[in-house]
Order: structure tokens, then sequence, then C-alpha cells
């Protein structure tokens, strides 16, 4: 083996170490991407969650009320108080009467759930008038 030969099998041993270390590299950083996308995800699962004991503890607390939306307007700061632990919001996009629509959100990641007023029983069925 010629000095040529073992500097080009060693140029050829770092390319393909160098290679490898950069896919190891990269993987490493999208399985930590991945693990913090779903502890987000989680979190948001886990505020979903929440807003609905919240809800039934406050149905509990003060009886249904005389009328859905003031039942909702009571229940909304105390679901802005929960702890979001990072950027997650809270909104509620419009929804028929008798219903109580939550999205949770953050870091593009989005949480949704429809919850029935009389089900959680923040009011009574017949007391839907928006």
């Amino acid at each position: 083996m010629t000095l040529v030969e073992a500097v080009m099998a060693s140029l050829v041993l770092m390319l393909g170490t160098s290679a490898a270390a950069q896919l190891w590299s990269h993987g490493l950083r999208s399985s930590l991407d991945l693990a913090k996308r779903e502890e987000r995800a989680h979190q948001l699962d886990a505020l979903l969650l929440a807003s609905e004991g919240l809800a039934r503890k406050l149905a509990v607390q003060q009886g249904p009320a005389s009328a859905c939306p003031d039942a909702v307007a009571q229940l909304l700061p105390q679901l802005r108080a929960l702890p979001t632990a990072g950027s997650a919001t809270l909104t509620q996009p419009s929804s028929p009467a008798g219903t109580l629509h939550l999205r949770w959100e953050a870091d593009g990641l989005r949480r949704e759930r429809m919850f029935s007023t009389t089900a959680l029983r923040l009011c009574r069925e017949g007391d839907h008038a928006a």
C-alpha cells in the first residue's frame, strides 16, 4: 500500500465517520424535538381535563345558573387563571347555544373540546338563550 492509498483510505474513513456522526446528531435532535412536542400535547390535554374539572366544580359550588351565558362568563376567568406551564393560550370559538367550546393552543399545537353546559350542570336545559 502506497502513501497515497493510505491517505485516501484515511480520508474515506473520516468522511464516513463524519457523515455517521452528523446523522446520529440529527436523530438526537429529532428525538428531542418530538419529546418536547409530546410533552406540550400532554400539557394541553391536562389543561382540557382541568377545564372540565373546573366547570364541574363551579357547578357543584353554585348550582345550575339561571342563564347559560352567565355561567360561562363566570367560568372563563377561572379557566384563564389555570397554570399553563408555558405559552398555552385559551380561546373560546363561537358555539351553538348550550355548548361551551374551548381551544387551548401552544407552539403550533391545538386541543379543542366542546362541552354541553347542561351535562356539566352549569345551567338547566331550557336556559340556553344566548
